[in-house]
């Protein structure tokens, strides 16, 4: 980890790079995280590590108990699934709010992301695919102006992100993610909320059909 300055509070600091480590898989899923440690690489002392952990285990990220040093939380199949079907409730709220704020700025914004993403599939580069996937979801999520919506939204693709990076997953059907993150930027750059809404939530629901198979789908359907 990179040393830390003081342009923002050493907490908040903190929290970003250990998390950013976490989400990049620099440090593995149940590896320990020595605040004493931590504190000599950021050159900081241990207070705002301790608190930057507290928040990590409050998102999931880590795992905090008593005795025992801080470990990276692990990310079983069956969490992301439970994440992906929460994305594809909550960022279909957000693609619907976005359409309403958007400025020509802002979809030249996700345009951009959007083209970058096809270089990385040229590139073969898969992990900067995932980094630039994340960005075009949060931005859209930043665009909805609800905080909290914000903060669920965040919470949930990191822990996506994560996976995506751990399993290698989503290598084959990255085109067509890139195709559909261009359906929902017309639909935001239209302003129509109901459509964005429709794209980003079928979006989502044909990534975790890729990543997961159709069988819960399946069951939904008989369910009905």
């Amino acid at each position: 980890m990179r040393k830390i300055y003081r342009a923002e509070s050493l907490t908040e600091q903190a929290y970003r790079l250990i998390k950013d480590s976490i989400i990049n898989t620099e440090v593995e899923p149940m590896e320990e995280l020595a605040e004493e440690k931590i504190a000599g690489e950021l050159g900081i002392s241990r207070t705002p590590i301790r608190e930057a952990l507290k928040q990590l285990a409050f998102e999931g990220l880590v795992e905090l108990r008593k005795g025992t040093k801080a470990r990276v939380s692990s990310v079983s199949p069956e969490e992301a699934l439970d994440y992906q079907l929460l994305r594809e409730q909550l960022e279909a709220m957000a693609a619907k709010y976005a359409a309403k704020h958007a400025t020509e700025n802002d979809v030249a914004h996700l345009k951009d992301v959007t083209n970058k993403q096809h270089d990385s599939i040229k590139d073969g580069d898969f992990h900067r695919f995932i980094d630039l996937d994340y960005e075009f979801h949060h931005y859209i999520a930043v665009l909805s102006q609800n905080k909290k919506l914000q903060e669920f939204t965040e919470n949930l693709n990191s822990q996506v992100q994560r996976f995506l990076i751990l399993t290698q997953t989503l290598t084959e059907s990255v085109t067509q993610a890139v195709n559909e993150h261009l359906a929902i930027i017309e639909a935001i750059e239209s302003h129509d909320g109901s459509l964005a809404e429709v794209q980003m939530k079928t979006h989502i629901e044909r990534v975790t059909k890729r990543i997961f198979g159709s069988v819960h789908f399946e069951d939904n359907e008989e369910e009905k």
